[in-house]
């Protein structure tokens, strides 16, 4: 049977494996520029990811023209990256993404965190990267193979490449490019962040899966291609000219030796013959442009696999890897797959065509039904932006709520508000290149300036028996700090403006603080770190469990509301000396259960732990 790109025939096909029209020459002039983002939890305490971060920004991390980690923006105001102890230097490299949700790991939601992600990088870096890469943190890239690699390829095209995966495609008329490592054309992330622009609804968590809508848990990757099928966008074709992957979501020796048939494993499923040849040493192309997994199965990381990985490919420079790659370069179609061996019937675009589908997962969903959108692209992207809701204290001085295409106009923070430059722009800063200040129109896709309006701090009224050193109502710039005085006691903390809210060591002036370790049980269902609870709080203070509203102001994690649930249940502390009242210890889950303390055991003194003010 015919082997297809989309629904080419076979000689179609055979004509484009060996025609030189098919891909663009190479461009050995300009190397491709490479932006990379990669989403992950915070603080980091693991020693082993610590090492493995540090080894991935000393290897293929000083390759790529930009990198980015995306990073929960209220843990990182908790937890400065300057203190992780990572690399120096460390928080020039990150992100803060203001999530709604939390970023406790069990909880992984990692869809809001990538999804927010990619909207912050089309509206920052659109013009600084012709290339877009998602990655993990136990991905090992191969740069000048990717970069070789693109340079057959038009970034102002729509290209959407990576290791493609078809297991979802007779479910829910999806096919994707793997996580590990998928890239966006800057194309494709111009659409994709006007789409962002226009706003995410919020669904459940099982709700309309694999749709463009806001929701919690994990995934990233179907839910990013499910994105960009709205915009009919699909992933394109990056085997070898030999059938094998260059995109790898294994170690070499798990694929070389470890790896068998499953025709119904995710891995294999709708590949079918392509797949089996992807056995032994036909796994792989000996131009790999990315490996992954480089971890144990309890998480702990492998550091020393990034630097045998850049002995191994560091060595060979930029041209000698265009020169190799004219041998194979990419064919810039439709990823591979055989018709005639589906155990289902698609249409000309590659829609599954099942009667559960219906026209909410249709491929160019979006487009038909914003004709506007549809129109923008086929213009050439010359239409003008909408300014959206703008992130909190930005404004502009734009004249209106409409930018023309290839306008720009200045943008600042407002009363209240203070200027914070993009980690990014201050190590360019001290090369004497300018911050990005301004809003820029690129064809419907509104671009942002490069900096962060943080809140100023007022003082507020102090606790009773403390006395802060500035006056009630005084103004306190962000990181900057106020001395808090403790009257019954020589002592005195400093608090620092955290992006308006007062952060250090308020219980300290209350009394001694003890280390207590709790053990719950609920009544339908018991978590495993409710076992081992440990919390540091002051002598005399009373544990107890509240509800609050589900989404509320109170409500740390905010994803009760996607399983159909209206209050959040809290673990808290009050006692009498404090006058602040109850004081957060954890959230616990969603209110359709009892939870009980079933055991309470006292240790010794500690110090008190920071904390905010308002908390």
């Amino acid at each position: 049977g015919p082997l297809v790109m989309g629904t080419l025939p076979p000689a179609a096909l055979i004509w484009l494996l060996v025609s030189p029209f098919v891909c663009t020459l190479p461009n050995t002039g300009n190397k491709p520029r490479i932006y990379v983002g990669i989403p992950m939890n915070w603080p980091i305490k693991k020693e082993s990811t610590k090492l493995n971060l540090r080894a991935l920004i000393n290897t293929w991390g000083q390759r790529v023209d930009i990198l980015r980690f995306y990073v929960h923006e209220k843990q990182l105001l908790e937890y400065p990256a300057k203190d992780s102890g990572i690399i120096e230097g460390f928080e020039a490299y990150i992100d803060p993404i203001p999530m709604e949700r939390s970023d406790r790991i069990e909880e992984r939601n990692i869809w809001e965190k990538m999804w927010r992600g990619w909207k912050l990088a089309a509206r920052k870096y659109l013009n600084e990267a012709d290339w877009f890469m998602k990655a993990d943190i136990d991905t090992f890239l191969i740069i000048d193979n990717i970069r070789a690699f693109l340079s057959f390829l038009d970034p102002k095209k729509p290209h959407y490449l990576g290791h493609t995966l078809m297991h979802e495609w007779d479910k829910f008329n999806l096919v994707f490019n793997s996580g590990i490592g998928y890239i966006l054309s800057r194309e494709v992330l111009r659409r994709y962040g006007q789409r962002l622009n226009q706003g995410m609804e919020t669904v459940g968590i099982q709700e309309k899966k694999y749709q463009c809508y806001d929701r919690g848990g994990p995934l990233e990757d179907p839910n990013t291609a499910g994105c960009l099928r709205e915009l009919g966008i699909r992933p394109g074709d990056t085997l070898d000219k030999m059938g094998r992957q260059r995109f790898n979501l294994f170690r070499p020796r798990d694929l070389l030796f470890n790896m068998k048939y499953i025709p119904e494993d995710w891995y294999w499923k709708n590949k079918m013959s392509i797949g089996k040849k992807q056995l032994g040493f036909g796994c792989c192309s000996n131009m790999p442009l990315a490996w992954h997994n480089f971890k144990s199965g309890k998480g702990v990381f492998d550091p020393e696999a990034f630097e045998e990985l850049e002995y191994v490919y560091g060595s060979q420079n930029y041209q000698s890897r265009i020169k190799a790659m004219e041998l194979d370069p990419p064919t810039g179609n439709l990823f591979q797959f055989r018709e005639d061996e589906l155990s289902f019937k698609i249409d000309k675009d590659g829609n599954a065509l099942l009667e559960k589908h219906g026209p909410d997962v249709q491929i160019g969903r979006w487009l038909r039904d914003h004709p506007e959108t549809a129109q923008c692209y086929e213009t050439g992207s010359t239409c003008d932006c909408k300014i959206p809701e703008l992130p909190d204290g930005v404004v502009h001085d734009c004249g209106g709520d409409v930018i023309g295409h290839g306008e720009k106009c200045k943008g600042r923070c407002g009363n209240g508000y203070e200027m914070i430059i993009d980690s990014l722009d201050i190590m360019r800063k001290k090369e004497n290149k300018r911050t990005q200040d301004f809003f820029e129109c690129d064809g419907g896709m509104l671009m942002f300036p490069r900096f962060y309006c943080a809140k100023l701090c007022v003082i507020p009224e102090s606790p009773k028996g403390t006395s802060f050193s500035l006056s009630k109502g005084s103004e306190l710039a962000h990181q900057q700090t106020v001395a808090l005085r403790c009257e019954n006691s020589p002592k005195t903390h400093l608090l620092s403006c955290l992006n308006g809210r007062l952060f250090g060591r308020v219980s300290a002036c209350f009394g001694p603080c003890v280390e207590v370790k709790l053990k719950l049980k609920g009544s339908r269902y018991t978590m495993d770190q409710w076992e081992y609870i440990t919390a540091s709080v002051l002598k005399g203070d009373k544990f107890q469990i509240i509800e609050v509203e589900a989404g509320g102001p109170r409500d740390p994690v905010g994803n009760c509301p996607s399983f159909g649930h209206k209050k959040q249940l809290l673990l808290v502390t009050e006692g009498p000396l404090d006058s602040r009242g109850q004081r957060l210890v954890q959230p616990l889950s969603c209110g359709n259960q009892e939870i009980t303390i079933i055991a309470k055991e006292r240790a010794n003194e500690v110090n008190c732990p920071e904390e905010f003010f308002d908390t």
